[in-house]
C-alpha cells in the first residue's frame, strides 16, 4: 500500500516535471524564433539604412563633385591669357537699326554692326561679360589676351529684334545697360525681352531709373537713382546687377560715392580710353562707336587707343 502511493506520487512528480521542461522548451523555442525574426529585420533594415546612406552619400558625392567641376572649369580654357595691367576697350552702342538720315550718332544699321562684330570676331577678340571684366581689373583675375566688352546704353526694343540675333549668331557676351523706368515703353525693350536675353546670357545692366544727368542731382537723389534702377532690374532678371552707365557720361564726387554705396561693382563714363586697374571702380572708361566707323576703325581701337 506504501508503495502504491509512494509509485502514484513518483508519477505526479515526473508528469509536472515532464510538463515544466515541456513548457520551458517551448518557451526557449518561442523566444528563439523571436529573436531570429527580430535579428533579420534588423539587419534588413540596417541593409536598407546603410543602402539609402550609400546612395545619399553617393548622390552627395556627385553633387559636389559636379560643383567642383563646374568651378574648376576654366572658361578660357585653350586661349591665350593675360595678367598684365593693359587695360579692356569697353564698346558702347546705343540703337542698331535703319536711319534714313543716314547720320544719327546714336543709330547704326544692322549691316554695319554685324560687320562690326565679325571683324573683332575674325580678329581673335574675347568678348567679356561684366563679371569677367569685373573679374580681370579688381580681383587680379587673367582674361583673354584680346579681350573687348560690347555694351548698349538706353535699352532701345532693336537691341533685342536686331542686336541680340547677331550676337547669338557670333556667339558674343554684351551688356545692355537699360533705363528701368522706360521699360515696356514704346520702343524699349519689355521686361520679357531682357528676362529672355539674360536667361541667355546678355547681362542687363542699369542705366538709372529716370536717365537724368546724375550730376545736377543732391547725393541723396542720386542714391534714390540709382538703388531703385538696381532693384527693379534684379526683381526681373533674378541676378545681381553689378555696374551702371551713367546717363550721357554726366557725374561727380557724389556720383562716385553713391556707387559704390548702392551696392555697384563699376560704373562706367563715356571718357574715352580703356578701363585699366588703375581707375577708379566708379570711373571706368568707354569708347563710343557710332555709324561712321569702319571695320579698320573698330580694329584700330581695338590695337591702338590710349588714354
Amino acid at each position: 500500500m506504501k508503495r502504491t502511493k509512494c509509485n502514484i506520487k513518483n508519477k505526479k512528480n515526473k508528469r509536472t516535471i515532464f510538463i515544466i521542461l515541456t513548457k520551458l522548451i517551448l518557451f526557449i523555442a518561442v523566444v528563439s524564433i523571436a529573436f531570429i525574426i527580430s535579428i533579420n529585420q534588423r539587419v534588413k533594415i540596417s541593409s536598407n539604412v546603410t543602402f539609402n546612406q550609400e546612395n545619399d552619400q553617393k548622390e552627395t558625392s556627385e553633387k559636389a563633385s559636379e560643383k567642383v567641376s563646374e568651378k574648376g572649369v576654366d572658361q578660357f580654357e585653350g586661349i591665350s591669357v593675360i595678367n598684365d595691367n593693359r587695360g579692356v576697350p569697353v564698346l558702347c552702342y546705343h540703337s542698331i537699326n535703319s536711319d534714313p538720315l543716314k547720320k544719327n550718332s546714336i543709330t547704326m544699321s544692322k549691316e554695319k554692326f554685324r560687320e562690326q562684330l565679325k571683324i573683332i570676331k575674325d580678329s581673335g577678340y574675347i568678348t567679356l561679360t561684366m563679371a569677367e571684366l569685373n573679374d580681370y581689373l579688381f580681383k587680379d583675375k587673367s582674361m583673354p589676351e584680346k579681350s573687348v566688352v560690347i555694351s548698349f546704353d538706353d535699352g532701345y526694343r532693336d537691341n533685342y529684334n536686331n542686336a541680340f540675333p547677331i550676337l547669338k549668331e557670333f556667339n558674343m557676351n554684351a551688356t545692355i545697360f537699360v533705363i528701368s523706368s522706360y521699360l515696356n515703353r514704346d520702343s524699349y525693350l519689355t521686361a520679357e525681352e531682357i528676362k529672355e536675353m539674360s536667361d541667355y546670357g546678355i547681362d542687363i545692366e542699369s542705366h538709372t531709373v529716370s536717365h537724368v544727368k546724375l550730376s545736377t542731382l543732391s547725393y541723396k537723389d542720386q542714391l534714390k537713382e540709382l538703388k531703385n534702377s538696381k532693384d527693379t532690374i534684379e526683381n526681373i532678371t533674378g541676378k545681381p546687377v553689378i555696374s551702371i552707365a551713367y546717363p550721357e557720361g554726366k557725374f561727380n564726387k557724389d556720383t562716385k560715392k553713391a556707387t559704390l554705396e548702392a551696392g555697384y561693382s563699376m560704373g562706367f563714363t563715356i571718357e574715352r580710353g580703356y578701363a585699366d586697374r588703375n581707375d577708379n571702380p566708379a570711373q571706368l572708361n568707354r569708347i563710343c562707336v557710332d555709324y561712321t566707323y569702319k571695320p579698320n576703325n573698330i580694329i584700330n581701337v581695338l590695337k591702338n587707343l590710349k588714354k
